[in-house]
C-alpha cells in the first residue's frame, strides 16, 4: 500500500509541472477562428502572417475581460487596440443658443444653448506595460474588443493569461481557423524549440 501511495505521489509530482507548462504549437494559431460579434462568448486568438490577433466578445450580457500577453525570449514590436465602441459617446446632442428678435428685428434676448451630454468609457484599459507585456481590463457587452500585435524574431513563447469576470475559463478560448480549444490557462504558443 505504501509503495502504491509513493508511486502515485511521484506520478502527480511529474504530471503537474508538465500540465502547468503545456504549450500549443504555433501552427494551431494560423487563420481566423469562426465567430461573430454578439454571437459568441470568450477569447479568440489567431495569427495572420507576423501579426497576432486577440479578440473577446459576449452573447450580449456585460462581462469583464482582463488579462496579459507576455512575450518570452523577444519583445513586442508594435500593438494596436481594436475597439468597436467609441471611447466617447454622445448621449444627447447639444443645442445652439437662440437669438430672440423683436417686431422691428432688434435683438431682445439671447437664450443660451445646451451643451451635449457625453459619456466616456474610462473603465476600459488596453496598454503596453513594458517591452514584453500587454495588459487589458475591459467591460464588453455584445461587441468585439481586442488587440493586434507583432513580436520580434527571437520570441520563443507567447503566453496568454486570460480571465473572464476575474476567473480563468479555458473552455472559452479558441485558437486558429479550426477553432481549436487548448483547454489551458495560460495559453502558451510555442514559436521556436
Amino acid at each position: 500500500m505504501r509503495t502504491l501511495t509513493a508511486a502515485a505521489t511521484i506520478l502527480m509530482t511529474l504530471a503537474l509541472p508538465a500540465a502547468a507548462m503545456a504549450q500549443t504549437a504555433a501552427f494551431r494559431f494560423d487563420g481566423r477562428p469562426t465567430f461573430k460579434e454578439g454571437k459568441a462568448y470568450g477569447y479568440f486568438i489567431w495569427r495572420e502572417g507576423d501579426t497576432w490577433k486577440l479578440r473577446w466578445t459576449t452573447f450580449g450580457a456585460e462581462h469583464q475581460f482582463t488579462g496579459r500577453v507576455v512575450v518570452e525570449g523577444g519583445q513586442i514590436a508594435s500593438f494596436k487596440r481594436i475597439d468597436v465602441d467609441e471611447e466617447r459617446k454622445v448621449i444627447r446632442p447639444g443645442t445652439p443658443s437662440t437669438v430672440v428678435r423683436g417686431p422691428r428685428g432688434r435683438v431682445r434676448a439671447v437664450r443660451p444653448g445646451r451643451a451635449p451630454v457625453v459619456a466616456e468609457r474610462t473603465e476600459d484599459r488596453i496598454e503596453q506595460e513594458d517591452e514584453h507585456t500587454l495588459m487589458w481590463l475591459t467591460r464588453t457587452d455584445d461587441d468585439v474588443d481586442g488587440i493586434d500585435f507583432k513580436v520580434t524574431d527571437p520570441t520563443v513563447v507567447i503566453r496568454f493569461n486570460l480571465l473572464i469576470d476575474g476567473e480563468p475559463k479555458p473552455a472559452e478560448v479558441e485558437v486558429g481557423k479550426e477553432n481549436f480549444k487548448p483547454n489551458e490557462n495560460p495559453v502558451r504558443a510555442r514559436l521556436k524549440m
